[in-house]
């Protein structure tokens, strides 16, 4: 800036020198300076929108960043709860004294698993057939095989009488 008011002041006497008369030579310094005030008022303008500009991009810039953040972390909640469950729950029912009871399993290649009421073993069996031999009240094939044996039941009566 000092750089500019030197060049400024240089321009001035260089004019004052080369006209002769005192009033024309201020007439022209003070028309110079109305046109560098008004040049100096547009780059005001234009620094003060600049800046106005740049705080609003950096309020929007603040808030989406923050809003980014959020997405970050919802979509972090929402993967930890698709893909990182590494427990699985179990219904079992004990074949020895019926006691219902939940399982936290996460390896599949655990063969058993201690009855919380009775303390006996129940083997797992991972295979994805549906069949149960214990008669449980969760597995859905029980109920026909229950059925099964009640219809024949009725029928043997009749056949000793």
């Amino acid at each position: 800036m000092a750089d500019l008011g030197e060049k400024y002041q240089k321009i001035i006497s260089e004019i004052k020198n080369k006209i002769s008369k005192p009033e024309e030579a201020k007439f022209v310094e003070e028309k110079i300076s109305e046109i560098s005030m008004m040049y100096i008022s547009i780059i005001d303008k234009i620094t003060n929108t600049s800046d106005t500009k740049m705080n609003q991009l950096e309020n929007k810039l603040a808030q989406m960043e923050e809003q980014i953040k959020k997405l970050g972390s919802e979509l972090h909640e929402i993967t930890s709860d698709i893909y990182e469950e590494d427990d699985f729950d179990f219904e079992i029912v004990c074949p020895y004294c019926n006691h219902q009871f939940v399982v936290d399993l996460a390896d599949e290649t655990l063969k058993e698993v201690q009855c919380p009421e009775c303390h006996n073993i129940i083997e797992l069996d991972w295979n994805d057939e549906e069949t149960c031999s214990h008669h449980c009240q969760t597995c859905e094939g029980c109920d026909d095989q229950e059925k099964e044996e009640n219809d024949e039941e009725p029928n043997d009566e009749n056949e000793d009488m």
